[in-house]
């Protein structure tokens, strides 16, 4: 498979989601916070003797090779939040939230005092937040197993996102906008409310977060959004690479394509979110067909796009594609197997992917 892109992605580095701050929070009861006790239950001895595997997988050599490290998580986990960093991984998913902090050979342990949902999973230098669907939003005290509820003014609990912005402020994106608070979660207050966001991001001051609508703009420390990009279609991801925003924007019915028969668009802004170019164009090039059928068959989803050392990453629906040479060629190095696609974090030159797609 050979496709190309643009120049910009000499630029590309990992998706960054956000940037760190200090804040302060008032400690609270980990059984007010929404979250219940674990029932971890028994497997059978035939179930305990199936192996665990298609979770997880790790590169450590530039995508060469990737093993499957998901030995010891539940079988069939469905994981919806992923973050790496000095050789942790933290996974949100379904039934709470799985971490390790082996980096040779990962070891997961699962936070047993949160269950349910957990979607978002994002640093802050008081400690690791874990946003709940439903639940609200927790941080733990770093170095202990204890959770801080800060969702005690905060009306809507179904968080998608978590941004400990420069500033010391702290957003969620949620199924009905943004909320933002300035002392630490310990007050709320909603600053857009025109649907779902997936996603919030931070450089140089200036935010950008996507959904439902598209892409959003904040150049005021997020007290007030405008679109930057408002095609009435799913900025399904959106991110940092080095100091350019990128969004991976998709389409909200997904019998629907482009004319370049790629079902998501890729565009990435070098000017702080003013402008934007679309980046996919040359991924999949269907110039010369014009039967709708094969246009169909060789249609691809992108799902993440990342560049680690000298390496470029996207994830399509058939699997995660290397390249060496900014885009002029691509190997597949690690296929889907039928799964949906990948989403990567990065933590140094180690890479981690986790089926699913989406964001």
């Amino acid at each position: 498979m050979q496709v190309h892109l643009f120049a910009f992605f000499l630029f590309l580095q990992s998706f960054v989601s956000c940037q760190p701050a200090q804040q302060q929070a008032q400690p609270l009861a980990i059984a007010n916070s929404g979250f219940q006790y674990l029932d971890l239950g028994l497997l059978s001895v035939e179930e305990a003797r199936k192996p665990t595997a298609g979770i997880v997988f790790r590169s450590m050599d530039g995508g060469q090779t990737w093993q499957d490290v998901s030995a010891g998580l539940p079988r069939n986990l469905q994981v919806l939040g992923l973050f790496a960093s000095d050789g942790e991984v933290f996974l949100g998913a379904e039934n709470g939230l799985y971490r390790s902090n082996s980096y040779a050979a990962p070891a997961w342990r699962q936070e047993v005092l949160l269950s349910g949902r957990i979607t978002a999973v994002a640093p802050g230098r008081a400690g690791l937040y874990a946003g709940g669907y439903g639940h609200g939003l927790l941080q733990n005290v770093a170095g202990t197993d204890i959770w801080r509820d800060l969702t005690g003014t905060l009306k809507e609990k179904t968080i998608q996102t978590v941004l400990e912005s420069s500033d010391g402020a702290l957003f969620v994106g949620t199924d009905n906008g943004i909320f933002k608070s300035a002392d630490g979660g310990q007050t709320w207050k909603q600053v857009f409310s025109d649907g779902l966001i997936l996603n919030i991001v931070e450089a140089n001051g200036i935010l950008i977060g996507g959904g439902l609508q598209g892409v959003l703009r904040s150049t005021d420390r997020g007290e007030h959004w405008e679109y930057a990009l408002n095609e009435n279609i799913l900025a399904k991801k959106t991110g940092l690479i080095k100091d350019s925003f990128v969004t991976i924007l998709g389409t909200r019915d997904p019998s629907k394509i482009n004319p370049d028969g790629i079902t998501s668009r890729l565009r990435a802004s070098a000017d702080g979110g003013k402008t934007w170019q679309r980046m996919e164009q040359s991924l999949l090039p269907l110039q010369g067909i014009y039967d709708m059928d094969e246009r169909l068959s060789k249609t691809r989803d992108i799902y993440d796009i990342i560049q680690v050392g000298e390496y470029l990453f996207c994830s399509f629906d058939t699997g995660i594609y290397r390249s060496s040479d900014q885009g002029k060629r691509w190997e597949l190095v690690l296929p889907a197997k039928g799964q949906s696609g990948f989403n990567f974090a990065v933590s140094g030159q180690v890479i981690y992917a986790v089926p699913g797609g989406g964001c």
